[in-house]
């Protein structure tokens, strides 16, 4: 138990273990593992940087600039989920509804599929049109 108060006693005022360290070690790992199938050096240098820099971030002693890189990267992965949630969405409903655009200002309107000619009004302009689903 002696080890144990040791790494508690050098990990005080240290930064530690947040996600994006978590996705650096992951990813290094994984990519480090298929550097090997690959025979790339390159891809098992990136590996490498990858676990290294994730170590570093957990024993970093800077919380301050830890935590602005955590922000942006919780930033950048909110931007790739709401991509990807919209897309998934407009790929499920893509039997069901056909998306349009106005063509005055140019806002995406669904309108339901199966019916012949429809009459649009555009919930932001207010424009009419027609368009076949």
């Amino acid at each position: 138990m002696q080890w144990i108060s040791k790494l508690l006693f050098y990990m005080k005022g240290r930064y530690g273990y947040d996600e994006l360290s978590k996705v650096l070690i992951l990813a290094g790992l994984i990519a480090s593992i298929f550097s090997n199938f690959t025979e790339g050096l390159v891809l098992n240098v990136l590996a490498i940087a990858m676990v290294a820099y994730g170590g570093l971030r957990i024993l970093s002693k800077e919380k301050g600039k830890r935590l602005k890189e955590l922000r942006k990267y919780i930033e950048l992965k909110q931007v790739v989920l709401t991509s990807y949630r919209k897309y998934r969405n407009r790929w499920i409903q893509r039997k069901t509804f056909k998306i349009t655009k106005c063509p005055s200002c140019k806002q995406k309107i669904r309108i339901p599929r199966g019916r012949k000619k429809v009459r649009i009004t555009c919930p932001s302009c207010k424009n009419k049109f027609i368009r076949k689903t």
